[in-house]
């Protein structure tokens, strides 16, 4: 049997917590144990953290925007610039982080009648970050400042460049910064060493979002607003919790609190981008979940970066019109459309490699293939990632040069696995979970063998066994819409807030109907009766009529024929005996 045919058998942990905390905050917030004990295996363990969490105010638990580095000298020019009429340009990332933080800020500065152009440089004519040749560009139409938004923070020489032809930038990054910061006029990165700001997890979308609190609080003082009043910033929350959902940071602290009053002002927006890509979508109007954004809104926002140009993402976005809008929607439902059918390729092709270089000695995946489409690498690093549990790296070659995407599991922090093969690679950059990297051909080999050095100097072999964290065990008796309203409390569920997993042992297979992309159950335990579903499936899942298994689960409600239920959403299953 080759390695592609097994089953990588996760671990099941039973995370277990403070009883002390988890009775005082119990008794503190009114909430039940289990509600307790969720929030403090989520790292809230004192109660003013756990307070902010379940508070999330947009008035009381954000930290000052001023807290930042930079932010004090950000702000004063891009105030002088306003005030003396200046043209200014936000330079955006092809990302949706980048796409995102650039339309949060080109909407503000011209809701407060500022010239603004924005830029996005093509992911494939001319790469990630800035380029002097876009800059000589935006200097030729009358640009005097440059704001960068998701990029900036690595692009020493250009921005060196940019002050011989007489433009300032100011950088609003949130990678992680290099020994040496480039000479821009400001810096605004929470993961500058030098940065007092309290929270490092916010994304380029976020950081902008900041970027305007500060700015309206400054405007503010020098009378700028006048009779009109402040602007309502809130409005622009729509845009950020696309990008910071779709970017995958942890929805925690700062991160959290934005985008739960984010999926509010989503779902009531009216502004005609957000109006049009959820009618593309096929949402319904109302409410808008975390899921809703991250598996559909935004990956056609990525999707215009991916396969043509990001450049009408931000169009979209800042667009008034309702009918330029909608044609650009549809144009990011093609290339989403576009994107799988290439993704699905690339993927196949990749798969076939990896079954023919994965060993049980082996600590990493690198895999590359002649003219695979850069657009869709990082996406198939990550199924690759979900099927081998290794850090991974996926390269696509043209013309001797490689250019690729990385995502890594726990315990490996990519760019410090970049850092130590640097003498190999052309560029690098990114998180502790993704990259980015260019490499020359010749040195492909090389690098294949030096990663994988690497990744056996860092993770253990235990480390490449998956495993599933368990929140707490269940009886079927306490399953029911009781519990669901508790739930209901810790939402929005994401990276770093997920929904809560439970574990059920000694429960009877009653019934098994498998579907095209799973099965549905009928369990019992207890005298109870509860129904569940499991994708992706295989013919062996153990969980068969007449077998008695214990099942790690989510809990969803299900609609059908106008009533609802209580199900479960089946993560893993082992025969009861194991």
């Amino acid at each position: 049997m080759t390695y592609m045919q097994q089953e990588l058998r996760k671990r099941w942990i039973l995370k277990q917590a403070d009883e002390g905390f988890v009775t005082r905050c119990s008794n503190e917030f009114k909430v039940s144990a289990l509600i307790a004990r969720i929030i403090a295996l989520r790292g809230l363990t004192e109660i003013d953290t756990a307070r902010c969490y379940l508070s999330s105010s947009l008035r009381s638990d954000l930290p000052s925007p001023f807290l930042m580095a930079d932010m004090d000298a950000a702000v004063d020019r891009i105030v002088r610039a306003i005030q003396r009429t200046e043209c200014i340009s936000i330079w955006g990332d092809y990302d949706v982080d980048g796409t995102t933080g650039a339309a949060v800020l080109v909407s503000f500065l011209r809701e407060i009648g500022v010239r603004t152009f924005f830029y996005v440089p093509h992911r494939i004519e001319e790469g990630y970050g800035l380029n002097v040749a876009g800059l000589r560009r935006l200097k030729e139409r009358g640009v005097q400042l440059v704001v960068t938004v998701d990029s900036g923070i690595s692009n020493f020489n250009e921005i060196d460049a940019a002050r011989t032809i007489g433009l300032d930038i100011v950088v609003v990054d949130h990678h992680q910064p290099p020994e040496q910061l480039p000479p821009a006029v400001a810096i605004v990165n929470p993961h500058r060493k030098d940065c007092p700001f309290p929270d490092k997890g916010l994304c380029a979308a976020g950081l902008a979002f900041y970027l305007i609190i500060a700015l309206r609080a400054r405007l503010r003082d020098t009378g700028w607003f006048g009779v009109s009043g402040d602007p309502d910033i809130r409005r622009h929350l729509d845009i950020v919790t696309l990008g910071t959902i779709a970017d995958m940071v942890p929805l925690k602290g700062v991160n959290r609190t934005l985008v739960k009053r984010g999926l509010t002002e989503l779902g009531a927006s009216k502004r005609p981008g957000i109006v049009a890509l959820k009618q593309v979508a096929g949402f319904a109007a109302g409410d808008v979940s975390a899921g809703q954004v991250g598996f559909q809104l935004g990956p056609r926002i990525n999707a215009a970066g991916r396969m043509d140009d990001a450049l009408k993402v931000v169009e979209l976005l800042t667009t008034d019109s309702p009918e330029v809008a909608l044609r650009i929607a549809q144009e990011l439902d093609d290339h989403n459309r576009e994107r799988r059918a290439m993704e699905a390729q690339v993927l196949e092709h990749a798969l076939e490699l990896a079954s023919g270089v994965i060993e049980s000695t082996r600590h990493s995946l690198v895999l590359g293939g002649e003219g695979w489409h850069p657009g869709v690498l990082g996406i198939v690093a990550s199924r690759l990632v979900e099927r081998f549990h290794r850090p991974t790296v996926v390269l696509g070659f043209h013309a001797g040069q490689g250019k690729g995407s990385a995502r890594s599991i726990r315990g490996f922090h990519m760019v410090e696995g970049f850092r130590r093969c640097g003498h190999l690679l052309e560029k690098y950059g990114g998180h502790e979970y993704a990259g980015g990297l260019t490499i020359k051909e010749e040195n492909f080999p090389g690098f294949i063998e030096t990663f994988d050095e690497v990744a056996k100097a860092t993770l253990s072999a235990e480390a490449l066994v998956p495993f599933l964290e368990i929140d707490a065990r269940l009886s079927f008796l306490e399953i029911g819409f009781s519990l669901m309203r508790e739930i209901d409390v810790l939402k929005p569920f994401g990276v770093g807030n997920p929904e809560p997993l439970f574990m059920s042992q000694a429960i009877e297979v009653c019934e098994r109907k498998d579907f095209s992309m799973g099965a549905r159950f009928r369990f019992k335990q207890a005298g109870r009766f509860v129904s569940g579903v499991a994708f992706g499936v295989r013919p062996d899942f153990p969980a068969t009529p007449g077998a008695s298994v214990d099942l790690v689960y989510r809990l969803s409600e299900n609609e059908w024929n106008g009533n609802s239920t209580v199900e479960l959403k089946v993560v893993d299953a082992r025969t009861a005996a194991d």
